[in-house]
């Protein structure tokens, strides 16, 4: 019988889970945004996206797309470099168009590996939730760049007008998962025509990726516990 040795044991094991890390990142950065305010928050919420991005990457090494969405990430960290560096606020624009392409990718790379497993455990439905955040977190990006481009996309209503920055920002995030969990509470609101149909393509993507991928993931998975009849 093969033995196996305790580092070898150990890499298993770590990487068996590589999904809950995963998503025990993504949950920490969801309860730590409440509590930070100001740019300072803004340059903190960059850098743990940054490093939640690199450990999403991590995840499917042997897709074909990795190494392109390798490379989008990589400039996609320069631009959110040169955004503080330099001061200019079109590299904003490029950060964000720039990000919400490279967790396009990630989700496609990671539902890839993840539709390929022939073993579900808790790990890969675990995966296939890292991906449904993701959605929320692309679609984000996309409004922040819609506010960017027209500032009066969005009406954000018991808000307030006028809103800085980091405010706007979060709220934004705020108004993503609402939409992808189709909840409308209402208090933002869409106005321009992009922002009303990036609205609508979300809640339906929420939608079909709870019922038809995460139904099916969940499905196999309680199968696999079941005792066989016979």
């Amino acid at each position: 019988m093969p033995t196996v040795s305790p580092t070898s044991a150990a890499v298993a094991a770590t990487s068996s889970k590589r999904f809950h890390w995963l998503l025990a990142a993504l949950l920490l950065q969801f309860a730590a945004s409440p509590f930070l305010d100001g740019t300072p928050a803004v340059i903190l919420q960059d850098i743990l996206f940054l490093g939640i991005l690199l450990a999403a990457l991590g995840v499917a090494r042997r897709s074909r797309l990795h190494q392109f969405n390798c490379l989008l990430a990589g400039l996609c960290a320069a631009a959110v470099v040169a955004k503080y560096g330099t001061g200019l606020s079109h590299m904003d624009v490029v950060g964000n168009l720039l990000g919400a392409a490279v967790i396009l990718l990630t989700a496609v790379e990671v539902s890839g590996y993840l539709s390929r497993q022939r073993r579900v455990d808790l790990d890969t439905v675990l995966g296939g939730l890292c991906v449904y955040l993701f959605i929320g977190v692309m679609w984000y990006l996309l409004y922040a760049l819609v506010g960017q481009l027209d500032p009066r996309a969005f009406d954000y209503t018991v808000h307030g007008h006028d809103l800085p920055e980091p405010e706007r920002l979060r709220l934004l995030f705020f108004f993503s998962y609402v939409s992808l969990l189709t909840t409308g509470y209402g208090d933002i609101v869409p106005m321009s025509a992009v922002a009303r149909t990036l609205a609508v393509v979300e809640g339906i993507t929420g939608q079909f990726y709870m019922v038809f991928f995460m139904a099916r993931l969940v499905g196999l998975h309680v199968a696999e516990k079941m005792p066989s009849s016979r």
